[in-house]
């Protein structure tokens, strides 16, 4: 009877054991996030010839996959439109990350290709940002981007202004 009480004393303190003390992000957890904002173009292309080109609604998803916890590569997706032409631009971000006491701050270099209709152009761009926590996986954060896109030998500059959210695994 006392090595059965002490078996099942083993097994229950093996159970308290293995639960985890907080639930709250490792902050180097990959991640998926989705995100809305402005897009703000000027220039022009040969495949996107006005050169007065309004403010247009985006949104897109992305990947968070922390290498170390102050590099993270960001693979994302982004669909907004040039005036009727819808785009989509297929990024990979290369982000620096600074950790403070209560949020993240972020600054790096987005290479990518955008889709404007038929036309496909290169891109390149600088991205800042901050992340800030809301819940124990749940991360807020708002992030600027600048681009320039390549055709030929014009280019054209987009400024994305984006809000979201990246849930951590």
């Amino acid at each position: 009877m006392k090595i059965e009480k002490f078996m099942l004393f083993i097994m229950i303190a093996m159970l308290i054991a293995a639960v985890p003390v907080s639930s709250q992000s490792s902050g180097d957890s990959v991640g998926l996030g989705i995100s809305a904002g402005v897009t703000l173009p000027k220039g022009s292309t040969a495949a996107i010839p006005s050169t007065d080109l309004k403010m247009a609604l985006n949104w897109g998803f992305y990947v968070n996959i922390p290498l170390i916890y102050t590099f993270h590569l960001t693979p994302s997706s982004e669909l907004y439109k040039f005036e009727d032409q819808n785009a989509t631009d297929m990024s990979i971000a290369f982000k620096f990350i600074v950790p403070l006491y209560r949020f993240d701050l972020y600054a790096g270099f987005v290479p990518g290709l955008t889709t404007v209709g038929e036309t496909k152009a290169f891109h390149v761009g600088l991205l800042a940002g901050g992340n800030f926590p809301l819940i124990s996986n749940l991360d807020f954060f708002i992030q600027g981007k600048y681009k320039w896109l390549f055709e030929g030998g014009e280019n054209l500059r987009v400024l994305h202004a984006n809000a979201g959210i990246l849930f951590n695994f």
